[in-house]
């Protein structure tokens, strides 16, 4: 089985409830649709626990592709007050938009590893994927966080650029591809459809599944083989 998981945001309880409810074996996956850090009080313990998991596959959201930047310039620092003070010009201003981000505790207990646990982070962050293609029960779909920005029929996946897929705005009323499914988190789908408040949105080939987890709302995941879907 094929399953994905939409935006986490450091809640490490909600992934771990959601990952005995799916109970995956060593032969199924589980993508997670990126902003898997931020917000929560667990990102860093999140990543940590993910990169373990040989089955679970993570793809690039906004705070991962900001992390990925941010970290290698904090791995010298034990504290955000050292790191405010000796960051100077472009980078100290890339640290303040990234702290502007939820992201004082997850930088925190980042700043609290030593050099190989810091490491091991990045070099985790480094694996994130910006998309993934993939068939699953007869059906194609391809993963992002955000959606496809500038999006042509016509254009290879491959030639569009890592932001694209990072910052993009769905436009959830399009067909995007006729054969295929754009799998999404991002938005959450009370914004798409306010009847819809914490309930996965399927339409035109879409489905939305960011429930509004990090904000009071669910975790939500979907079993692609089947269409089934998990909440927690």
């Amino acid at each position: 089985m094929i399953y994905v998981i939409g935006d986490i945001h450091g809640d490490k309880e909600k992934f771990d409830s959601m990952m005995e409810k799916l109970s995956p074996t060593d032969n199924d996956t589980v993508f997670v649709l990126g902003d898997i850090i931020n917000i929560g009080d667990s990102s860093i313990e999140l990543l940590q626990d993910m990169m373990y998991r040989p089955n679970v596959y993570p793809v690039l959201g906004e705070h991962e592709y900001m992390a990925k930047k941010v970290f290698p310039l904090l791995a010298e620092f034990s504290s955000i007050d050292e790191a405010h003070e000796k960051l100077q010009g472009e980078n100290k201003e890339l640290f303040e938009k990234w702290l502007k981000m939820k992201s004082e505790k997850a930088t925190e207990d980042f700043l609290s590893l030593d050099e190989e646990g810091k490491e091991s982070i990045i070099d985790y962050l480094s694996e994130f994927e910006p998309f993934e293609e993939i068939s699953a029960g007869g059906k194609s779909f391809v993963l992002c966080h955000a959606g496809i920005n500038n999006f042509e029929e016509d254009k290879d996946l491959s030639e569009y650029d890592e932001e694209d897929f990072v910052f993009a705005k769905t436009d959830y009323s399009t067909i995007y591809f006729a054969d295929r499914y754009l799998v999404t988190g991002h938005t959450p789908t009370a914004v798409i459809d306010r009847s819809l408040t914490g309930k996965v949105y399927s339409k035109k080939r879409h489905l939305a599944i960011d429930c509004g987890c990090g904000y009071g709302g669910r975790l939500a995941a979907v079993c692609l083989d089947k269409l089934k879907v998990y909440y927690v």
